[in-house]
């Protein structure tokens, strides 16, 4: 019988162990994205699931519940997924689109078996580089999901994201695409020589697709993006008219931090207190953000009422960077990953140049079997000849490839004769050689191009960019 050496433990140190490593599972499964693709881990669980389902931009929506619940039993088991996806919908560069009510600041989104959803326009772009993903058994090992998505899309950067884990919390503000693309376009153009101003000059601030303005200063606001951490401060946008005796508040922009329901509590309390006459929620599906409180002395809007409208938002840069693990142990690694905005773009950039080279080759090996398959059908058109002699032999491949022109002699001769023997020879016969020719020509531009890119990458990266103009939305969130 074999025996088991008993091993005393400190309960102090066990726990102080086992709750590290709780802290760890937590961020790297649920609090923090990769800065690559911007997604939590149920959130590229969502996303691929939407991609097996075939819930394209151009296909009609499905039911939410079909891509929860197919995520729990593919992907990710631990709970349903629908605030997640409720998250991904409402989202202003949303990965998914939905159809039927989402909720809003206000209100709750319906239940899953209500609504509908597919992938969006954006969220197609994010799916673009799947060929050259590396992937990962599912938690049966029944399934493939991706480590990461390798987007060409910066949705880390123009997306908000919050998470807590064990010791650690984040909290990233959204972006303007425009001036972020701005700023990743000037990286490049920089290279090792790229400072905090070259991205400061296009990215002036957080955007916020409910409005409100900043009123930090920007000396505040680098700060943020070069220490990696800091806070900024926002104000609703209002406008105050005399009405009679009275003066009517009217608020048509919502700052990042500002939650009408809370508001509407505390103006109510100064109803109680004789300070306000009424406060109304006036939103309309064409003006999604419109309070209006009336009170009744101007002094008591700077006193009392004021206070309300601003807000401040802290901010600290964290995210994860996953890959695929070496150890039998586990299938990804993930380092934690704590810096500033400059960085991270860097590191996003370098990935970028990986995942383009990637798909160079990639399209490059497809031109190169099209011209070599090409080059084969017009050799074979040349001397059919020598294929209906090969037919008459005891092996038609070997005769093939011991007499057939150009390609007798060569490593590649079985294989080549091979793929003519399976040719029809009516095929054969029907092949057009001089537009068999300029195929050939046309396959061997598109090596020559892509070769190019290869040698010239950054190039290819600053293309995709300039692809994302189509996204592009105004800044909402005014500047002071």
């Amino acid at each position: 019988m074999k025996t088991i050496e008993a091993k005393e433990l400190n309960a102090t140190e066990l726990t102080s162990k086992n709750m590290y490593e709780y802290g760890i599972s937590v961020i790297e499964d649920r609090a923090i994205p990769d800065y690559r693709d911007g997604l939590k881990p149920v959130q590229r669980r969502l996303l691929r699931t939407a991609d097996d389902l075939h819930a394209y931009a151009n296909t009609k929506t499905i039911k939410s519940a079909r891509i929860t619940g197919d995520c729990m039993g593919r992907y990710s088991p631990h709970a349903d997924s629908y605030g997640a996806l409720v998250t991904m919908v409402n989202t202003e560069y949303a990965p998914i689109f939905g159809q039927g009510n989402w909720g809003d600041l206000r209100n709750d989104a319906a239940s899953s078996r209500y609504t509908e959803a597919k992938i969006s326009n954006v969220g197609m772009k994010m799916l673009e580089c799947m060929d050259v993903a590396d992937f990962v058994p599912n938690y049966t090992g029944e399934f493939k999901e991706p480590v990461i998505i390798p987007t060409r899309f910066p949705y880390f950067f123009v997306n908000s994201c919050s998470g807590i884990a064990v010791g650690i919390s984040c909290n990233i503000p959204a972006h303007n695409l425009e001036e972020v693309v701005g700023a990743l376009k000037a990286l490049i153009k920089k290279g090792k020589d790229a400072t905090i101003k070259d991205v400061v000059k296009y990215i002036k601030g957080p955007d916020y697709c409910y409005g409100g303005k900043i009123i930090s200063t920007p000396e505040e606001i680098k700060a943020l993006y070069e220490n990696g951490e800091g806070s900024i401060r926002y104000e609703c946008e209002y406008t105050i008219q005399k009405d009679k005796r009275n003066w009517l508040l009217t608020i048509t922009g919502y700052c990042p931090g500002f939650s009408p329901d809370t508001f509407i509590k505390k103006m109510m309390e100064l109803i109680d207190d004789g300070v306000v006459l009424y406060v109304n929620d006036s939103a309309t599906k064409d003006q999604t953000c419109k309070l209006e409180v009336m009170f009744k002395n101007e002094e008591d809007f700077e006193s009392k009422i004021h206070k309300h409208l601003i807000k401040s938002q802290s901010y600290r840069y964290y995210a994860v960077e996953r890959t695929k693990s070496t150890s039998e142990e586990k299938d990804i690694d993930t380092k934690i990953i704590s810096t500033n905005i400059l960085e991270l773009m860097q590191k996003w950039l370098d990935w970028r140049r990986e995942v383009e080279t990637k798909m160079c080759i990639a399209e490059k090996t497809v031109y190169e079997n099209k011209c070599w398959n090409a080059y084969l059908r017009l050799l074979a058109s040349k001397h059919i000849n020598i294929i209906m002699d090969a037919l008459k032999s005891k092996s038609p491949v070997d005769y093939i490839a011991e007499n057939m022109p150009q390609i007798k002699g060569t490593k590649r001769a079985i294989e080549a004769a091979k793929y003519i023997c399976d040719l029809k020879i009516i095929a054969i016969q029907q092949i057009d050689q001089d537009k068999m020719n300029k195929d050939i020509n046309d396959y061997r531009k598109h090596i020559a191009d892509l070769d190019a890119d290869i040698n010239d990458i950054d190039k290819v990266v600053l293309r995709e960019l300039d692809k994302l103009k189509v996204f592009y939305k105004p800044r909402m969130l005014k500047l002071e």
